[in-house]
Order: structure tokens, then sequence, then C-alpha cells
């Protein structure tokens, strides 16, 4: 079997691919070199998502938080979209319904925001419907009412926040900012 006809070169080893092989135009020679191997630039590097200035009521509302907000910082950085035009947020908090969000108390509603992979939730109790706003500090269960409370009824809202001081903090602001609205920490 004879070569192919090629020009005389450096060529790829056909015996070790680390290795190019110096071809005479007719045959192969013993002489041998390692392989320069061209190296790819680096990957990109993936640019760090935008900082998101939020809102002076919003960062003045998460810095006042004692708790956690772990889990809940994708929802506050898309809570302004879900506010009203000259809504004021007064206190949130980190809490727990579906997933972990946060709980907003505004100037004229209560809401639960959860963003998820595959599921949201988003409640809300404007003040003109609450009757009663409750925590009960042994279940951490924190509830808006729109109905006179009861063994039957059912809250509006209900939510589990974990840092009794913080759903403290929620539910005064909730208190002051809705006549309507009973204040009963349990």
């Amino acid at each position: 079997m004879t070569a192919p006809h090629r020009p005389a070169g450096w060529l790829p080893d056909p015996l070790d691919p680390a290795l190019v092989r110096y071809w005479d135009g007719l045959r192969w020679t013993f002489h041998t070199a390692v392989r320069r191997v061209e190296q790819a630039p680096p990957p990109p590097q993936p640019t760090p998502p935008p900082v998101v200035a939020l809102r002076p009521d919003i960062a003045q509302a998460a810095d006042r938080v004692r708790g956690l907000l772990v889990g809940a910082k994708k929802e506050i950085n898309l809570l302004e979209g879900h506010l009203e035009p000259e809504e004021r947020v007064l206190a949130l908090t980190g809490a727990v319904g579906e997933g972990t969000g946060v709980l907003v108390c505004t100037d004229r509603r209560l809401l639960f925001l959860f963003v998820g992979l595959l599921r949201r939730q988003f409640l809300q109790v404007r003040w003109n419907q609450a009757r009663e706003v409750v925590y009960d500090r042994s279940t951490k269960l924190f509830a808006v009412y729109t109905v006179r409370r009861t063994k039957r009824a059912v809250p509006a809202l209900e939510v589990t926040v974990h840092g009794r001081a913080d759903a403290e903090a929620v539910a005064h602001a909730a208190a002051s900012a809705a006549s309507a609205p009973r204040l009963d920490v349990l």
C-alpha cells in the first residue's frame, strides 16, 4: 500500500495524536515533536445580575427586619411591580405560604408574594375588607380575617412567620394603617 502523495512537512502523527511527525513527501520519518495545541479562549464569565435599586420605602422596611429574609430576596426585588401607584410599604418580613416569600404591610393592604420555579402565590387583603389581624406565637401563623373570627372562620390570608418580632412589627403596622382591623397577638 502506498502512502498518499502529500507535500513534505510536519503533520499530525497517525499513531499518537499528542505528536507531530515529519513527512518527507514519500514516507514518515523518525523525527517527532510535541504537538502544539491551540488554547481555546477562556469561556466568558457570567455577568452578575444588575443590582436592583429598591424604592426607599421598600429598602427602609427591609432594613428594619430583624429576622432573616433568606429565600425572599427575589420577591422583595419584584415587590415594586405589585404595588399600586403611590402605595407605600410600611413593614415587611420573610414568611412561608406555598413557599418562602415576603409578607408586606402597605398603607392600603397586606400582601404575601412568593415566586418559585413552578408555582407562584400572591395573596392580598385590602384594609376596607380586613376585620382582624392575628399572630399566634405558638404556631407562628399570621392570619388576616375578612369576617368575624370564629372557630369555623377561614382566614383570607395565612402564612407562617418565624420571627416573632418581625411578625409583630408587621401586625402593628397593619393596625396603625387600617382603622377597622383589630390586632390580636396570641
